[in-house]
């Protein structure tokens, strides 16, 4: 759209001169044109005007065809023409048009002198995200999905690159923490405007709006530690040296939420007498947490070293699986734990992404229990962020990050998720009693959601004690067309095993021999089991609400029953009828590459090979992997949980670019 140059008409009153001429001062935006009505400026009986030219001035008709200057042209047919200068100025006033007035006779009727400074107002970003900041991209001030797409990328800066004693992520602080600091923040240029001083009454303006400016801060002075001038409390700046380019840094404070889009606007105004005459816009998507599935390859495997001692044995065959897998077992000492050895419930290993940079993220729940201060005192650090969410309403165990799942990348109805879709557990009103029912924080599913492009769903765990999804599913690796199989926990599948021994006259082989409770030995028969109706009942009950999970999981992710495998598992009820697992629970691994860390479940034993194990190797090493069955009874068993509870994996990233998805689920 081209905007009208407002100039004053000739006023014959306050002229004495029969010549009727006058003068008029503006400015002119590189690039832009400007339209002058020529019919509103001409005098009564005016027939043609003429057009003389002084410096880099471009006039052009509605139909942007070059005027002819300097010769007469007739009103009727230029009743408007367009200004527009391609360069800058180095002086006011070094360029000019000057239009005259004739009637038909050729008289001149009155004549207006124009004298224009032209200046420059150009914001840029790295607009088709290649690393570089191209100059006045034509796609900076709006973004689009897709590696054809175009838009600029923000991070938010939660790591910490300097050690503070109070474990303060960079965002926390008003100022560039050096060029490790440095490097997390995206870059803008306020191009050279052209003059150093510009004309009487116009200023260059950099401004957001109040809600944006809660969520960033943009820098100057990048040479020492930054000067801010735009953040929490400021939406705008003055741009002070217009004769040079300006190199500007911002840093995000906040990720998408249910309140925030992740989109920010940034203009830069030039403004007359305080009103804004011309701006340039340019648009960043803030980068989104993105979770990593069990498909992608492990870098660091996290464990609590208990106190006592009680996990020391599991540490040491655990970390024969990690080297197998070519990781690396990052022990966690007391300090960080206070003999706390849920790591999966206490974090969540993601990571967020701009081109040219990455950095891993933890999330951290808001369970707060003895590993509170790990994330914070022993993850955060240059390129490892933190981001948690907290809530006035206490949290459930569903609030716990066994409960948040996230599957390999799927195509639903023909709709492609690359990342995968989010899982998390929550509850069934028609099954749960309302005074028992617990959900996952709205906090924490509003994050989720709004990260867009891991497309979470719910599904039900509720049924169980502790309430977490992965006591009853997982994904591992797979050679299949959709490359990972979904594993659940199958009370069927064991009645099925325990039945064929009860056939082959093996009623009394023992499963959970040699182990304890508190209250005594754990060892029960086979016979005991089958002849157990109430067991039987209440695994009938739990293997619906598997089924029920099974058709949820199978049409959110577009699964076949191919894709899908049974784990031997038993459940029994605690006090509110929910369900605790009965021997330990093999679905709930750790999967690293081809190695699965798989709890023992000291199942029957034949000819001392445990059916269970058996089994579960006779469906899985067929797809390549390798299990490796660990003892966790006395350090995670007895507490109710397995060893995905226990240990916690950072990974490597996806290979694709976020920013480079289709937006069709978005």
């Amino acid at each position: 759209m081209i905007s009208l140059l407002e100039l004053p008409a000739f006023d014959e009153r306050r002229s004495g001169s029969r010549k009727r001429s006058w003068d008029h001062e503006d400015v002119l935006v590189v690039g832009q044109p400007v339209q002058i009505s020529l019919k509103k400026l001409a005098p009564d009986q005016s027939a043609f005007i003429n057009l003389t030219i002084i410096g880099e001035i471009e006039v052009f008709s509605d139909s942007n065809q070059p005027v002819t200057t300097q010769t007469n042209l007739s009103l009727a047919q230029f009743p408007e023409i367009n200004l527009r200068s391609r360069t800058f100025s180095d002086r006011i006033n070094d360029r000019s048009l000057q239009i005259t007035f004739e009637d038909d006779s050729g008289r001149q009727l009155s004549q207006l002198r124009i004298k224009l400074t032209v200046v420059r107002v150009c914001l840029d970003v790295d607009a088709d995200r290649d690393g570089i900041i191209e100059s006045d991209n034509p796609h900076k001030g709006d973004w689009q999905w897709g590696i054809n797409g175009h838009g600029a990328v923000l991070l938010v800066n939660s790591d910490r690159d300097l050690v503070y004693s109070d474990a303060r992520t960079d965002g926390k602080d008003s100022s560039i923490s050096g060029l490790l600091d440095l490097k997390d923040l995206s870059l803008m240029i306020v191009r050279k405007a052209g003059l150093r001083d510009l004309p009487s009454g116009y200023e260059l303006y950099l401004s957001v709006n109040k809600d944006t400016a809660k969520r960033i801060r943009i820098y100057d002075e990048l040479d020492r530690y930054g000067y801010e001038l735009i953040g929490p409390g400021e939406t705008k700046a003055r741009i002070r040296d217009t004769d040079r380019d300006i190199i500007l840094a911002i840093e995000q404070l906040s990720y998408p939420d249910f309140d925030f889009d992740g989109i920010i606007e940034i203009s830069l105004n030039l403004v007359k007498d305080d009103k804004s005459i011309y701006s340039d816009r340019v648009v960043f998507r803030v980068a989104p947490w993105i979770m990593t599935p069990n498909t992608l390859s492990p870098i660091t495997v996290f464990v609590s070293r208990l106190s006592n001692g009680l996990n020391k044995e599991f540490i040491e065959e655990l970390r024969k699986v990690v080297g197998k897998a070519n990781a690396q077992l990052d022990i966690v000492p007391f300090e960080f734990h206070r003999d706390d050895p849920w790591m999966q419930d206490e974090i969540e290993i993601g990571y967020t992404q701009a081109p040219g940079h990455l950095m891993h993220v933890v999330l951290d729940s808001p369970r707060d229990r003895g590993l509170d201060n790990f994330p914070k005192r022993k993850l955060l650090g240059i390129d490892f962020g933190y981001v948690t969410r907290k809530s006035r309403n206490s949290p459930t165990k569903l609030d716990s990050f066994g409960n948040l799942e996230v599957s390999p990348p799927v195509t639903v109805k023909g709709v492609h998720y690359p990342f995968g879709r989010l899982i998390f557990g929550g509850t069934r009103p028609e099954i749960i009693p309302e005074s028992q029912r617990r959900r996952m924080l709205t906090v924490l599913q509003d994050f989720l959601y709004a990260q867009k492009i891991q497309a979470p769903f719910e599904i039900f765990s509720d049924w169980l004690s502790v309430g977490h999804i992965d006591e009853f599913m997982t994904f591992v690796p797979a050679p299949s067309s959709k490359g990972f199989k979904l594993l659940l926990a199958g009370p069927d599948q064991c009645y099925k095993i325990l039945q064929r021994l009860r056939e082959q006259g093996h009623d009394q082989v023992l499963l959970r021999q040699g182990k304890r409770f508190s209250s005594g030995p754990a060892d029960i028969s086979v016979a005991e089991i089958l002849d157990n109706e109430q067991l039987a009942d209440h695994n009938h009950r739990f293997q619906e609400y598997i089924n029920w999970n099974r058709e949820v999981l199978k049409q959110e992710l577009e699964l076949s029953e191919e894709d899908i495998i049974e784990l031997p598992a038993l459940f029994e009820v605690d006090r509110y009828e929910r369900a605790e697992t009965f021997f330990p629970n093999m679905v709930n691994m750790i999967v690293l590459k081809q190695h699965l860390g798989i709890p023992k479940p000291f199942g029957p034993k034949i000819n001392q090979q445990c059916q269970f194990e058996a089994y579960v190797k006779e469906v899985l090493e067929p797809l390549g992997l390798v299990c490796h069955f660990i003892d966790d009874w006395e350090p995670y068993f007895l507490g109710r949980g397995e060893i995905h509870c226990g240990t916690n994996t950072r990974r490597q990233p996806f290979a694709q670019k976020w920013w480079e998805v289709e937006p069709a689920f978005l």
